[in-house]
């Protein structure tokens, strides 16, 4: 299973998204690996609401990074896509909090 999420996480670091899957017990770690982070959904939809002309760049709001609208926005978009599909992660949350108590707990 730690080589699925290896897999899965370098996928997403590539804008990869979309698993195949060959066992049911696959389904919920790759599932829960692409609900989005509270940090990315926050700064996708800031860069999306500030796409209007104000502003070409800005703080993101968890203040560790600057947010260009323009070189940002597909991916923003994209963002916001996957957690209408996936959900968003509670800002304190980890993706391991979506699977059953003590699966996983070594990843």
């Amino acid at each position: 299973m730690e080589g699925l999420i290896r897999e899965v996480t370098l996928d997403k670091e590539n804008g990869i998204i979309g698993k195949t899957i060959i066992h049911p017990s696959q389904l919920r770690p790759v599932q829960a690996l692409y609900t989005v982070q509270h940090e990315e959904y926050v700064d996708a939809l800031s860069i999306v609401e500030s796409n209007d002309g104000s502003r070409g760049v800005f703080k993101s709001e968890y203040f560790n990074k600057m947010n260009e609208i323009k070189p940002h926005l597909n991916w923003a978009k994209r963002i916001l896509l996957r957690s209408q599909v996936y959900g968003v992660l509670h800002e304190q949350q980890h993706f391991t909090f979506l699977l059953p108590e003590n699966e996983y707990s070594h990843v």
